[in-house]
């Protein structure tokens, strides 16, 4: 059984679903978001209006990321990476 995820792990998650339907496609698919982010549809847009919210994302035409959402991928990508260095270490 998997770990439940964390709020901002789904909004990684999301976020690295968004970035890469942006390399793949013109349009960037709610349903294949879901799909590549592992929830729900519903809980997807419930994702999408609280990231939003939060200027992580944009919702004008198209889904796309801003700066502030890619410095929040940027770092929650860093501290993943110590923290999976960290259990190498300790197993």
């Amino acid at each position: 059984m998997r770990d439940k995820r964390s709020k901002l792990q789904i909004y990684f998650d999301v976020f690295s679903a968004i970035l890469l339907e942006k390399q793949d496609n013109e349009v960037i698919s709610k349903t294949r978001l879901q799909h590549k982010s592992n929830t729900s549809y519903d809980k997807l847009l419930k994702y999408l209006n609280e990231m939003t919210e939060k200027g992580l994302i944009k919702m004008e035409n198209e889904i796309d990321t801003t700066e502030l959402g890619t410095k929040f991928y940027q770092d929650y990508s860093s501290v993943n990476d110590l923290i999976n260095k960290i259990t190498q270490r300790l197993t």
